[in-house]
């Protein structure tokens, strides 16, 4: 508690101790010195006239609007509590307020509308603090400059608009003895809900959505908000979105698809169709997503579906929130661009195609997607299939010859999927052919130019040597640019996988979280393919319900049960050899490993991944 004396001594220094207050509130105190004020002496009480009030009203009408709610919750919030609750501009001019209690009523006609609170007109107090520097503070008893105001307390917090400006500031007084530590945090909340609403009131013609890395943090004061416009641009990221999204540039005309993985036109779609979305920033983060305003959006989704076609067909339309296929895909538009052959390596069923199909999509070419199965040509007729044939050139052939495939693809692309099947006397003319892009049909004497964007695919090693000799020269020249589709046991984004296929049946599917637990820890051998294959006969044999995890262990094969001739040779051994056994006969469900030996997930899933049950 500060005496008098004390005061006095700090009137003639000008400057207050550290063993006194806080540094927020001394810097306060050496502003009021530094202007002449004495703690002792009078404040000057200002008050702006009648009509330049209501003018500041008029100026401030919607934040006025939202902050008159927000006094009212807060005043049932700290009812009883002598509070008086007030709005103010951001100099700090008082345009509203509420009083609690007839125990405020002696500064009542200090704080009513039209009275200015700054440091210069009232010394430290809290009003007059956030006016000065924008933050919010508390200024108690005798950390008020002026001796008249010692018996009061003061919590205030900034209302933040645009780029951070402060656009207005609220304030809860009492008198000492009313004094509660939590009135800021309150006071703090209110602000954040104006901030809201001023938020989606600047962008009330752009598509406003919020994201919180929970789900059930949705519709909170801890969400995010981030506007965009109708081509997907940024027009404005809160407070919060620059807190979640560290690390990434929120500039405004930065793209959608700068900031999150999921395209721009993907996420209209998915918010169309079930409100809330599951996305993943360009650093990895993951979010649940939902729009703030459904008028803008519906209006949004219409003139962007209208105006902006797809450039992708269905076949080309592909899940890529797995890093690797990411840096695959950026790979791969490259290479079109300088129109070099590409090569793409995978496993069967990784979807080696589909990224061909994109490839094409991406390249703006205008002629067709020629897809051709080298394994499923007949030896003796793969060069004119590919390079077509004259009339009467071979006995059998279709009267006025074949154009052949290559032809086919002018101004497109070819795509010549298991080439490692390509025939050993075929390959030095697919090699010519790709060295001059000239073909000659057969029975033909002159050679027909092509532009065509040449894409292969294989799943095996080509090497030159053994039963399935490849030419290296011509091997070279296929894969001038290759990439790698992963496994799906390897890939990050199984799950938006699932939920991608399950999208194209054209009904709700819905899996419990045990279910797709299951699903994630199965190896998945035939890729893709084989979780295609999975899923639609799951929605076939569970039609119009939710999907458990029995249904799903009803149709997986069962687990193969690895041998090991060794007993275990320490406890460690033993412990996952009883782990291997409860998951076995539990058909891979590992909760309930979990219940039935009584440890954690985590701990299952670690003794797994040793044994290389699962990745």
């Amino acid at each position: 508690m500060m005496n008098d004396n004390v005061r006095t001594l700090l009137s003639r220094n000008g400057s207050v101790p550290e063993k006194y207050f806080n540094e927020k509130i001394r810097a306060s105190w050496k502003r009021c010195f530094d202007i002449g004020l004495d703690p002792f002496g009078t404040p000057k009480l200002v008050r702006i006239d009648h009509s330049e009030l209501e003018r500041m009203r008029e100026e401030n009408d919607f934040a006025r609007r939202l902050a008159k709610i927000e006094m009212k919750n807060l005043q049932r919030q700290i009812a009883g509590s002598n509070f008086t609750i007030i709005f103010a501009s951001k100099d700090g001019i008082i345009l509203d307020s509420i009083t609690d209690s007839y125990s405020m009523e002696r500064n009542e006609s200090q704080i009513a509308p039209g009275y200015i609170w700054r440091e210069e007109n009232n010394g430290t107090n809290a009003l007059g603090l956030v006016a000065a520097t924008g933050k919010p503070g508390i200024v108690h008893g005798d950390e008020h400059f002026f001796s008249e105001y010692t018996g009061l307390t003061c919590a205030a917090a900034p209302i933040y608009g645009h780029e951070g400006r402060t656009v207005g500031i609220i304030d809860a007084t009492s008198d000492c003895r009313s004094r509660q530590r939590h009135t800021l945090a309150l006071v703090g909340m209110s602000c954040i809900t104006i901030e809201k609403g001023l938020f989606r009131r600047r962008h009330n013609n752009s598509l406003v959505f919020e994201i919180h890395n929970r789900r059930e943090f949705l519709g909170t004061l801890q969400s995010a908000m981030l506007a965009f416009d109708e081509g997907g641009f940024l027009a404005e990221a809160s407070r919060q979105a620059h807190f979640f999204l560290q690390g990434i540039s929120l500039k405004k005309k930065n793209h959608f698809d700068e900031i999150f993985k999921t395209s721009f036109k993907k996420f209209l779609k998915q918010l169309q169709r079930i409100g809330t979305v599951d996305i993943t920033d360009q650093e990895g983060s993951s979010f649940a997503a939902r729009v703030c305003n459904n008028f803008a959006q519906k209006a949004i989704i219409k003139t962007y579906a209208e105006e902006t076609p797809d450039r992708f067909t269905k076949d080309a339309t592909m899940v890529c929130e797995d890093p690797a296929v990411r840096s695959s895909m950026h790979l791969i538009k490259r290479a079109v661009n300088l129109r070099v052959p590409i090569l793409i390596r995978g496993e069967t069923g990784t979807g080696k195609e589909l990224m061909a199909r994109y490839a094409h999509a991406i390249s703006g070419r205008t002629g067709e997607f020629v897809p051709v199965n080298c394994s499923a040509l007949p030896e003796s007729l793969v060069e004119s299939e590919l390079f077509g044939y004259n009339n009467g050139a071979f006995t059998g052939g279709n009267k006025g010859g074949s154009v052949g495939l290559a032809l086919q693809a002018q101004g497109g692309t070819l795509f010549l999927d298991e080439i490692g099947a390509m025939p050993e006397g075929v390959q030095p003319k697919l090699l010519r052919f790709l060295d001059r892009m000239e073909i000659r049909p057969v029975g033909e004497t002159r050679e027909i130019g092509v532009d065509i964007q040449v894409i292969s695919a294989t799943n095996q090693e080509l090497a030159e040597g053994g039963n399935n000799s490849f030419r290296a020269d011509l091997l070279y020249r296929l894969n001038t640019m290759e990439v790698h589709i992963p496994p799906l046991r390897e890939r990050q984004d199984v799950q938006a996988i699932i939920a991608s296929i399950i999208e194209g049946f054209g009904s709700e599917l819905v899996l419990e979280p045990e279910a797709i637990e299951i699903m994630l820890a199965y190896k998945w051998p035939g890729n893709i393919r084989e979780l295609n294959g999975f899923l639609t006969r799951l929605y076939i044999s569970c039609p119009g319900r939710k999907i458990l995890s029995e249904d799903v262990l009803a149709l997986l094969p069962p687990p193969v049960l690895e041998t090991d001739e060794d007993q275990p040779k320490n406890l460690s051994d033993h412990e996952r050899k009883i782990i291997l056994e409860a998951y076995d006969r539990h058909r891979g469900n590992i909760s309930a490993v979990s219940r039935e030996l009584g440890i954690s997930r985590n701990k299952v899933y670690k003794k797994l991944k040793e044994s290389r049950r699962i990745v």
